[in-house]
């Protein structure tokens, strides 16, 4: 059900996808009909019919909608509820929405067959912040030959970043059994229960099962996957072709209250964000801080991590051969956002 939101929304379910699904709870709502949905209010808001992920990948978003940074910006969201990648796009080719976040391999396909948006931007952070999370019998790599790993899925960067850990540590996949185990809490709770020994997770389990003596982390996925690409902003071709003054009103608002919440709202985000994750506070904190080299706020796609990204996904047969990330971005709105509030490229 669509939902007109005027601040955040506080979100109670995860949507179970590869990168995190799209979703929202209102909680303050503000109603009006979709054909209004886009125009600038009689407050002079500029409303936009919206899917943004839920979980830690879209904390720092929701809690801006919350604070009313986008507000501050003349923004407001119309926000619409979506189980997973697929169905946002389904949202999208139907017109039910505009903009989206999440993840750019399920998108670039889709893209490719038809669905009427491209990749405008990169989201806050668009590294795989996953992490090999392992019971306290595995203190190694090698102690993992024989045991059983949670993927996540069958399929996707998750699960690829269990084998490339592996790969890289000398173990192949004859050496252990793999399962597709879900996520956060679901694939959490397959480690305390002992049906997997170790498990690829999103934070802030690794800190609890740390701060609760579970378990600890063999590693983190982007120190050994660093050009993978997780994380993304589509836009419909109807406000990219049609309304690119507004699109580009949203895009740049979007890194500079990132930027704001970074920088002068950090405390404050943590506390709110250890209510939204049911989390202690101090577990919070340190799970945010143990991946804050990733939070980049850079906008302009990298074009080479599309590429590389496709082919690590056609390596294991995820993907058809004949997939390509061209024509599937711009980075026409990405670039003048940079510009305009001085982004640096990171890996520059």
């Amino acid at each position: 059900m669509r939902k007109k939101i005027v601040s955040m929304l506080l979100v109670t379910v995860f949507a179970v996808s590869m990168l995190a699904g799209c979703g929202s709870n209102a909680a303050d709502t503000k109603v009006a009909d979709s054909e209004s949905a886009s125009e600038t209010d009689d407050e002079g808001f500029v409303t936009y019919k919206a899917c943004f992920a839920v979980g830690m990948t879209g904390a720092v978003n929701r809690f801006a909608i919350e604070k009313g940074l986008y507000e501050a910006e003349g923004i407001r969201f119309d926000v619409t509820d979506s189980e997973s990648n697929d169905m946002t796009l389904s949202l999208i080719s139907r017109g039910d929405i505009e903009i989206a976040d999440g993840d750019p391999s399920t998108f670039i396909p889709a893209i490719q067959n038809g669905v009427p948006a491209k990749l405008v931007g990169n989201m806050w952070r668009y590294q795989g912040c996953f992490w090999l999370l392992a019971n306290n019998d595995i203190q190694s790599f090698e102690d993992l030959k024989g045991k059983t790993i949670g993927t996540a899925g069958p399929s996707g960067g998750m699960k690829l970043s269990v084998l490339k850990m592996l790969e890289k540590n000398g173990i192949s996949e004859d050496d252990v059994t793999l399962v597709a185990n879900g996520v956060y809490q679901e694939a959490y709770a397959t480690l305390t229960s002992g049906e997997v020994d170790a498990t690829i997770i999103h934070n802030p389990y690794v800190s609890l099962a740390e701060s609760e003596g579970i378990g600890h982390a063999l590693g983190r996925a982007w120190d050994y996957i660093p050009d993978y690409y997780t994380g993304t902003i589509i836009a419909s071709d109807e406000i990219i072709n049609n309304d690119p003054e507004r699109l580009q009103k949203f895009i740049t608002a979007y890194y500079k209250v990132h930027e704001e919440v970074k920088n002068e709202y950090f405390d404050e985000f943590i506390t709110w964000a250890a209510t939204y994750m049911n989390t202690d506070e101090e577990i919070l904190r340190k799970a945010v801080e143990s991946e804050i080299d990733v939070w980049a706020d850079y906008s302009v796609i990298p074009e080479d991590r599309l590429q590389t990204t496709i082919g690590y996904l056609q390596q294991y047969g995820w993907l058809d051969e004949g997939i390509s990330p061209e024509g599937t971005y711009t980075n026409e709105f990405a670039q003048k956002a940079a510009d305009e509030l001085g982004l640096k490229n990171p890996e520059n």
